[in-house]
C-alpha cells in the first residue's frame, strides 16, 4: 500500500480548488479539438469512414451519479467527432469483474476498458500483455494529483489512468436520527449502543452490500487500526513481517463479530447485492450505509424522496483512543485502460484524452456532485450539504490506508480474504479461528511470485 500517496493529494487539491464554480454545468465546452489524424477516408465521397470503439464500465447507471457525467462526455466527443463512434456495455462491479475475466479468456477484450490500479486486478493484465502501455506525455495537462497513477503502473510503464480518489464512510439519514434524539457515534462503543437502541425501535443500522463481500475487508482495516494506530499492521502482515495471530487482529476480527451479532446490519445483508444496499438507505429503510464516497450523489439522485435527498449526511468510522476520526481508509479508485488489441489504439487514446481534460471529468464530476476525482478540480459553489460534509472528511485526513488490503495481493487472496470475513460475520469463524485462517491464506500469497 502506498501510505503517502492520498494524503498528499489532499494537499494538492487544497491548493488547487477554489470555490468559483458557477453551477451544475456539464463543462464540456471551450476544450481544444482532438483531431483524429488516423481516420480513413471514403472513396467513394472523401468522407472519413465512421471508426466504432467499445468501451467496458463498471458505471452501470448511465441516467444518474458517475455513470450520467461518462456518458455525457462520450455523447460530447462524439458530437464533436462525428467519424467516431463509441459503443458503451454497462455492468455493475461483480458483474463487470465476471465479464472481464470472460473477455481476457478469449482475448477479445472491448477496445477502452475499466481497470482498477490494483495489482489483483491489472497485473494479471499487464503481465499478459493484454493491455496498452499509455504514453505519459499526452496526459501531463489533466492534473493527476500525485501518486495517484502508481497502481496503474509497473516497471516505470502506465497502463490505466484513474478516475476517481475513493473512501469508506458512513451515511446517515439525519432525519432518523434526529426524530428518535441518536447521536453520531464517536466510539466503537456509541457504534454499538445507536445498534442497540435503532434495533430496539424495528429499524435496520446499518445497509451494507454483503453478497459484494469486498467491503468487509475494508472495514477490517478500520477496526484494526483502531487498535494500533496505523494502517501499516496490515501491510505488514500481508508482507509476513508479522503475523495476523497478533492480539491486535483478533480484537479487531471480535470487535466486527459483536457489531454483526448485535444486529447491526440490516436483515439479510449477506445476501445483499449493491444496488440492494443503496436502495434500503435511500428508501429510509435503513438508518446508516457503509459505502465509499462515491455514493455522494446520493443526495441528488431523483429516484429517492426531497426529505431524504436533504437530510442525507456522513462521518467517518468512529475513532479509538489510538486510532482518530481522520485516519480513513482511502484509496485511488477505478480508470481506464486501453486494450492492447485493439484496431483502433490512437483513436482510443485521443479519446481518453479528452476524457481528462479537467474541465471534463474532473471538474464536471464535482460539478454535479456524484465523486471526488484523482486529478485537480474547481470546487462548485453549489455544492450540497452532503459533498461538503465528504469533502471536510477527505480534507482532513491525517493518515490512510492506501491500497485496500484485499487487492494488494493474488487473486486467490482477495477471494480468501472476503470469504473469511464473510464467514466471521455469520459466525462460522471465531475471531480467532479467523485469524488463523487468515495467516495461512497470507504464507500461500507470499509464496506466489510476481
Amino acid at each position: 500500500m502506498k501510505k503517502p500517496a492520498v494524503i498528499l493529494a489532499v494537499f494538492v487539491i487544497l491548493l488547487s480548488v477554489a470555490a468559483c464554480g458557477d453551477g451544475r454545468t456539464s463543462g464540456l465546452t471551450g476544450g481544444r479539438d482532438i483531431q483524429n489524424s488516423d481516420s480513413s477516408i471514403d472513396g467513394e465521397n472523401g468522407q472519413p469512414q465512421t471508426i466504432t470503439l467499445k468501451l467496458f464500465t463498471a458505471l452501470s447507471d448511465r441516467m444518474s451519479g458517475a455513470g450520467k457525467v461518462e456518458q455525457a462526455i462520450i455523447d460530447q466527443y462524439m458530437i464533436e467527432h462525428p467519424s467516431i463512434k463509441i459503443e458503451v456495455e454497462a455492468l455493475q462491479d461483480e458483474p463487470y469483474k465476471s465479464k472481464m475475466k470472460i473477455y481476457s479468456s478469449t482475448n477479445s477484450l472491448p477496445d477502452i476498458i475499466q481497470t482498477w490500479g490494483q495489482s489483483s486486478f491489472i497485473k494479471p493484465l499487464i503481465d499478459n500483455k493484454m493491455l496498452l502501455e499509455l504514453p505519459a506525455q499526452k496526459f501531463a495537462e489533466s492534473g493527476f494529483i500525485k501518486g495517484a497513477t502508481e497502481g496503474f503502473s509497473q516497471d516505470g510503464k502506465l497502463y490505466g489512468l484513474p478516475r476517481s480518489t475513493d473512501y469508506l464512510v458512513l451515511y446517515y439519514n439525519k432525519k432518523m436520527f434526529a426524530d428518535n434524539k441518536l447521536s453520531v457515534p464517536t466510539s466503537f462503543d456509541e457504534l454499538k449502543a445507536l445498534v442497540k437502541t435503532l434495533r430496539a425501535k424495528g429499524i435496520n443500522p446499518i445497509a451494507v452490500n454483503g453478497m459484494d463481500r469486498w467491503v468487509f475487508p475494508i472495514w477490517f482495516e478500520y477496526t484494526q487500526q483502531r487498535q494500533t494506530g496505523s494502517f501499516d499492521r496490515m501491510d505488514d502482515a500481508l508482507a509476513r513481517k508479522i503475523k495476523f495471530t497478533e492480539p491486535s487482529f483478533i480484537a479487531a476480527a471480535t470487535q466486527m463479530q459483536e457489531l454483526a451479532q448485535a444486529g447491526g446490519f440490516a436483515d439479510g445483508y449477506l445476501t445483499a447485492d449493491y444496488g440492494a444496499a443503496r436502495n434500503l438507505f435511500g428508501q429510509g429503510n435503513a438508518a446508516m450505509y457503509l459505502v465509499g464516497n462515491w455514493e455522494l450523489g446520493i443526495a441528488t439522485d431523483a429516484n429517492f424522496t426531497p426529505q431524504f435527498r436533504q437530510y442525507v449526511g456522513a462521518f467517518s468510522y468512529p475513532a479509538s483512543d489510538k486510532g482518530a476520526a481522520t485516519d480513513v481508509a482511502a484509496w485511488f479508485g477505478g480508470g481506464y485502460s486501453v486494450s492492447s488489441a485493439s484496431k483502433h489504439p490512437e483513436e482510443a487514446l485521443q479519446f481518453l484524452e479528452y476524457f481528462f481534460k479537467p474541465e471534463h471529468w474532473a471538474n464536471t464530476l464535482w460539478a454535479n456532485g456524484v465523486g471526488t476525482p484523482a486529478s485537480r478540480f474547481v470546487r462548485s459553489s453549489n455544492e450540497t450539504a452532503l459533498q461538503q460534509e465528504l469533502f471536510e472528511i477527505f480534507s482532513s485526513m491525517t493518515s490512510s490506508s492506501g491500497t485496500p488490503v484485499l487487492d494488494t495481493s493474488t487473486v486467490d487472496w482477495k477471494e480468501a480474504i472476503m470469504d473469511l470475513n464473510a464467514r466471521l460475520l455469520n459466525g462460522q469463524l471465531t475471531p480467532k479461528q479467523f485469524v488463523e485462517e487468515l495467516d495461512k491464506a497470507a504464507d500461500i500469497a507470499a509464496s506466489v511470485q510476481y
